[in-house]
């Protein structure tokens, strides 16, 4: 479970729901404050994990949104009460403070996605930083000159966002060579895009050659389909100053403007 965060939310006029439990997941137990998803027998918090797998992914993309409620009900004896049937109310809009992953360097308007444990997050990946070649050959059709190479990973969900372009220099025929990329196990491979339009797949992420640009034009994307949220700009409340860029830690906490 999580810290047990009873009140996490930073901003009013929020969208309000309630849920079922799944009682057979985490043993029913959720906080206040988790970020909870459907499991498909009720709502269960999603406790990510020190590495994306596809099985969080999948996860990601049944989020609710924040439990309001935690159960087993507490008492101030320090008893706690299971019910029949059991529910909790959450907000599936709205900004909360989360805790950070130590390291991350966290932007206001920066996606992020869920960290390890229900109410942490880290940086939302990309795609793989991109260094393109080009190569001497036949078949090539791009237009003398430059041109920017980027690259995203395919998942589940959809794209993530183009990690770090490279600019290529082709001449007349030449076609473009990409390196080979990593593909994390929770990925199904990479896209890659020549001046933002589409032009090759690799499920292994090898080197793959890219001839042209797509037939049936396809814009690289600027949503990261693994984010939950944003980097919200107001941090005062968290211990930075509005607009300021926070580095992860343990006991720093960010703004998140939850986005489902």
């Amino acid at each position: 479970m999580a810290l047990a965060i009873s009140n996490n939310r930073v901003r009013s006029a929020l969208e309000r729901g309630v849920a079922a439990i799944d009682t057979t997941t985490n043993a029913g137990a959720i906080n206040a404050g988790d970020i909870v998803y459907n499991t498909g027998a009720g709502a269960a918090s999603l406790l990510g994990g020190s590495s994306l797998t596809a099985a969080i992914v999948t996860q990601i993309g049944k989020l609710l949104g924040v439990s309001l409620d935690t159960y087993p009900i507490p008492y101030t004896d320090g008893i706690t009460e299971t019910v029949t049937s059991p529910s909790i109310s959450l907000y599936n809009e709205g900004e909360f403070a989360f805790a950070t992953t130590a390291s991350d360097t966290l932007v206001p308007g920066a996606p992020v996605t869920i960290g390890n444990g229900a109410q942490t997050v880290t940086v939302a990946p990309v795609g793989p930083t991109m260094v393109g070649s080009s190569a001497s050959g036949t078949g090539g059709t791009w237009s003398v000159g430059s041109h920017v190479v980027e690259a995203t990973l395919l998942t589940a969900l959809g794209e993530t966002t183009p990690g770090i372009s490279a600019t290529v220099t082709v001449a007349s025929g030449d076609e473009i060579v990409t390196e080979a990329a990593t593909v994390p196990a929770y990925a199904l491979g990479v896209n890659y895009y020549v001046d933002g339009l589409f032009a090759g797949f690799s499920a292994s992420g090898s080197p793959t050659t890219l001839t042209g640009p797509s037939t049936a034009p396809h814009a690289a994307p600027t949503h990261n389909a693994l984010a939950i949220g944003v980097v919200a700009q107001d941090q005062s409340s968290v211990g930075g100053s509005v607009g300021s860029t926070i580095t992860g830690a343990v006991g720093q906490n960010v703004v998140v403007k939850l986005a489902l």
